[in-house]
């Protein structure tokens, strides 16, 4: 019942989402590719080994993430992230990231894969280790391997289900949500509070290096993006993880 509920709330939260994104950031809106079908999700789920939780599925089979996708493992023109600087990644996408770790560790000593660490507050919740193939993504760095997604494999006070950051550059782990609904839940307040708008990556010859400008993109001006480059959607679920277990933020 309780899968049930969170699936509801899920499905409602991401609704009121993709309704912020139709208004304030139209092209991630348009980029939103067509829902997944039992389908995808069963030969995810093959390939992963195990089940993934109802408002994950429930959410995927609204839209199965972007039509127009960056990552590591592909690069499309004109992709245009559609949750703060992070690409949504379809089924097939979480499959193939997924597989990309699982090479890793077949390939790498044991001992390279536990060199990781739990944050002040999510010790003894996520195992201290680099990776695990309990270990799903969901959002991605257009840029780099690193993800957001979902721990199914929780250290002792964990919780199965519980939402992670982990990747190449992310190996001090914290919780960042309880569950995929409570991500949802605060996308949508960050997204609300007006910080996260469309923006345009602007190439600037001087300093060598993209800068983001908040506004629409101009024609053959820029490309376009959502949020600003300096400020990355990892940092607020950090921040929001450090707070809620009473922590100070550390430096990072």
């Amino acid at each position: 019942m309780a899968c049930y509920v969170l699936a509801v709330q899920a499905i409602e939260l991401f609704e009121d989402y993709v309704g912020w994104l139709r208004v304030n950031v139209p092209r991630a809106y348009e980029n939103l590719a067509p829902p997944a079908d039992q389908d995808d999700i069963g030969k995810l789920e093959q390939t992963l080994g195990q089940r993934i939780p109802d408002d994950v599925k429930a959410v995927l089979m609204m839209h199965n993430g972007q039509r127009l996708t960056d990552t590591t493992i592909r690069e499309d023109d004109g992709a245009v992230p559609c949750i703060p600087t992070l690409s949504f990644l379809s089924a097939d996408l979480i499959e193939q990231c997924w597989s990309e770790w699982a090479f890793l560790r077949e390939d790498s000593d044991p001992e390279e894969l536990t060199d990781g660490e739990a944050l002040p507050g999510s010790e003894g919740r996520v195992r201290p280790l680099y990776t695990s193939p309990g270990w799903i993504p969901l959002w991605s760095d257009p840029l780099r391997s690193d993800y957001i997604g979902l721990d199914l494999d929780p250290d002792s006070a964990g919780t199965r289900g519980q939402i992670i950051n982990f990747g190449r550059n992310e190996d001090r782990h914290y919780v960042c949500a309880e569950n995929f609904t409570e991500l949802l839940q605060i996308l949508l307040d960050e997204v609300r509070s007006g910080r996260w708008q469309a923006s345009t990556l602007v190439y600037d010859d001087e300093r060598g290096r993209e800068l983001s400008v908040f506004g629409d993109v101009e024609d053959g001006v820029g490309r376009p993006f959502f949020g600003g480059i300096d400020d990355h959607f990892f940092n607020v679920l950090y921040d929001y993880a450090m707070t809620r277990s009473g922590n100070d933020v550390p430096d990072s």
